[in-house]
């Protein structure tokens, strides 16, 4: 329907057998854009909701083939079009995630994956986790661009926010299902694991705004220690990861309230989960909370600056 309305955006066209395997077609590049309700179009008609394991494969998709081409140099889809720009601008690359991890996220609603007394398990985790890292890493890769900090840094933490709230409450569902999976499965579905094809990004290797060339081998230290893909389906979290968004959750919030949010937060925590309490990313966290709320710069940026803050 989007290719005879042509509703397809330049991110989405295919290049077979150049960025694309030459079997590929738009039906392996087309993703579901953001729609909302309306009286001449539901959302909820079920043959039209992709149930989670293809939202995992959407994810995996974004990070394998999409989120990178601003750093991958010239993409021919740019040139032949006549754009001004003959690489994906980070900007174009950005509204193409956001707009289609947003419909990731309303699928999941669709679906009544709210936590308790609605629907939880470890693909949803997984999913809203990989959305949140995007947004936090947005925020600070694009904050060099003057029209992304005015126009749109305010609406991506919205989004992150957002979606730190869906996994607080998939994190406290009562049944504890954000560690299991849906099924017997463990998470990998036709040769993908937890929605990944692959451990890499695809195409060339990306070179970083300031030209420092980004790892992206197999064999790199860093594929290693990946916690979702073939590592997720060995570990008991499923590949999810509670303690690194709580910890994002307490940094997100540090502000909220006069940082009542976050002392209510961890009090919480504390009591009800003290393992992910005392874990090293929600302890990282406080202390920089601690820092702030002192206004103890010293310790604030030597925090920022230690080799072992992420």
């Amino acid at each position: 329907r989007r290719e005879r309305e042509g509703d397809i955006q330049l991110l989405e066209i295919t290049d077979p057998g150049g960025l694309h395997p030459k079997e590929w077609t738009l039906r392996n590049t087309a993703v579901k854009r953001f729609r909302r309700s309306a009286a001449d179009f539901k959302l909820d008609i079920p043959e039209l909701v992709r149930p989670p394991e293809v939202l995992e494969q959407v994810c995996g998709y974004l990070e394998e083939w999409v989120m990178e081409r601003d750093r991958q140099g010239i993409d021919k889809r740019y040139t032949q079009s006549q754009q001004p720009h003959d690489i994906p601008p980070p900007l174009d690359v950005y509204q193409f995630i956001w707009d289609r991890t947003r419909m990731i996220r309303k699928d999941f609603i669709l679906q009544n994956y709210i936590g308790t007394d609605g629907n939880c398990d470890a693909c949803a985790v997984r999913c809203h986790e990989r959305i949140a890292r995007w947004h936090a890493m947005s925020e600070h890769q694009l904050s060099h661009i003057e029209e992304f900090v005015i126009h749109q840094s305010q609406q991506n933490i919205a989004e992150l926010g957002q979606t730190m709230k869906t996994l607080n409450m998939y994190y406290d569902d009562a049944l504890g299902r954000g560690l299991k999976e849906a099924t017997n499965g463990d998470g990998g579905t036709n040769g993908y694991a937890q929605g990944c094809g692959s451990d890499i990004v695809m195409g060339k290797s990306p070179v970083d705004f300031d030209n420092t060339d980004l790892s992206n081998t197999a064999q790199s230290a860093d594929v290693s220690t990946r916690i979702i893909g073939a590592n997720g389906l060995k570990s008991a979290s499923h590949g999810t990861a509670e303690p690194e968004m709580r910890g994002l959750y307490i940094l997100l919030t540090l502000n909220n309230e006069g940082g009542m949010e976050v002392l209510k937060y961890s009090g919480r925590l504390c009591v009800q989960r003290p393992a992910i309490f005392y874990s090293r990313p929600v302890q990282l966290a406080l202390s920089i909370f601690q820092a702030k709320k002192d206004h103890n710069y010293a310790r604030f940026f030597s925090l920022l600056r230690s080799h072992s803050t992420p």
